[in-house]
């Protein structure tokens, strides 16, 4: 869940193949780059993964948001934050994104609250982040007379614990996620979700504006060493949201 820990990964996971399109997503923008974050800490709690979360959805609830948005291209399910025992779900498909959260229909029985996020056809295209282990490298004294880069993580109203998140990630998969919401577009809502542990970890987020949705999958491994030793495949989606 994006603001809680979350469970220790007990094994492989199979999920939906990814179809979408080979097309470069655009990195950072001419006009302003994309704001770094400082790395946050990562709990974890010995929890179900995504796939138990995910059964304890309804089939009505899950057919609901495959028909709109699918076929899935990635996706994530948890325990909703407000209540541990009913699931949430993020299905990020070819023509939209889905989230699903849970409430109360009008006899009070339980239910599921489903917002979807519209893309223009066609519009999806990914890149592929690559982090390597590198060699360590020794301290280089500061350049005199240099401007201090420019620091745009106050303009977008991220919440502290995905900036955290964010900050985990290499610092190309950060910009390709944030580029269009400090290049004009108006960030709405974002999410995230992680499994593993300190040294192996499966990463999902997304980031919704009034024009664009991003979204970042993938996986890293021996975090919990010096960070040059550190490695990563991420992939990094973009697609522009349909009129509504």
């Amino acid at each position: 869940m994006a603001s809680q820990p979350v469970p220790r990964r007990k094994g492989g996971e199979v999920g939906p193949v990814d179809r979408a399109g080979a097309l470069p997503v655009p990195g950072r923008a001419a006009r302003v780059d994309a704001p770094v974050h400082d790395a946050g800490t990562l709990g974890f709690v010995d929890r179900p993964g995504r796939e138990y979360w995910w059964r304890q959805l309804s089939e009505a609830a899950r057919d609901r948001m495959v028909a709109r948005v699918g076929p899935i291209v990635e996706w994530w399910a948890y325990c909703h934050r407000t209540d541990p025992e009913r699931p949430y779900a993020v299905v990020f498909g070819e023509r939209g994104l889905a989230v699903a959260t849970p409430t109360v229909n009008d006899r009070g029985g339980a239910a599921q609250l489903l917002k979807v996020v519209p893309f223009v056809p066609s519009s999806l295209r990914h890149a592929v982040v690559v982090r390597k282990p590198t060699r360590a490298r020794s301290a280089r004294p500061a350049l005199s007379g240099g401007a201090a880069p420019p620091e745009y993580g106050e303009e977008l109203p991220l919440s502290a614990p995905l900036r955290g998140f964010l900050g985990n990630l290499p610092a190309e998969a950060q910009a390709r996620l944030q580029s269009p919401f400090v290049n004009g577009d108006e960030f709405v809502r974002g999410d995230f979700f992680y499994s593993g542990g300190d040294n192996e970890l499966d990463v999902w987020c997304y980031l919704a504006g009034r024009r664009w949705v991003t979204f970042v999958s993938g996986h890293g491994s021996a975090l919990s060493g010096p960070a040059h030793r550190a490695s990563w495949r991420l992939i990094c989606r973009q697609a522009e949201v349909a009129a509504r």
